[in-house]
């Protein structure tokens, strides 16, 4: 018969079809978390479905956290932590954030989006990042913090609808050690 082929000894790295093949994707599992929250945020900004209060996993972070050591605000730790040079562009970063914050905290899915993000780069502080302080120079530190903090934070988050750059990302990290949440001493 014209027209057949014969497939008995063909190899692949994937499927081998005959005809046709219906492949079904699955769009919001390779979005991710934030990519889903991302896209219902452009649905919430389209339609101007805006809310008045705070949701509770973000008021958390808003509030500021007892410390045990005395060293409170942001000024206090990098001078602490001997980065008193950093000051000047960790103020201007901080305030950089928190407008972006406020900005956004009418939409509850930018919420949610920030309450992640503050609770990963919390959570990477706390457990990867404080640890090595005492066995790190600063710039070991910074890399870390960019490894752990930034640069995921800018993958997940760089889209066209909310821009998280590298300073937003460092400035919410300097927003957070205001609040006491963060810290680079030991």
């Amino acid at each position: 018969m014209k027209g057949l082929v014969d497939q008995n000894s063909a190899t692949a790295h994937g499927d081998i079809v005959g005809g046709n093949k219906l492949t079904i994707v699955n769009h919001q599992a390779q979005l991710g978390f934030v990519g889903v929250l991302i896209k219902k945020l452009q649905t919430e900004v389209e339609k101007k479905v805006e809310i008045q209060h705070v949701i509770e996993k973000l008021q958390q972070f808003q509030q500021y956290k007892s410390v045990s050591d005395g060293v409170i605000g942001l000024e206090a730790k990098l001078d602490k932590a001997g980065r008193s040079h950093e000051k000047d562009i960790a103020l201007e970063t901080k305030e950089a954030f928190a407008k972006l914050l406020e900005r956004w905290s009418l939409y509850p899915s930018a919420q949610e989006i920030f309450a992640h993000l503050l609770g990963r780069a919390v959570h990477e502080f706390t457990y990867s990042i404080s640890p090595k302080i005492g066995s790190l120079d600063e710039s070991g530190i910074n890399q870390l913090i960019t490894d752990r903090v930034v640069t995921p934070t800018i993958s997940e988050c760089g889209t066209e609808t909310v821009d998280f750059s590298h300073a937003a990302a460092m400035g919410m990290i300097y927003w957070l050690a205001e609040r006491c949440f963060v810290r680079w001493h030991k």
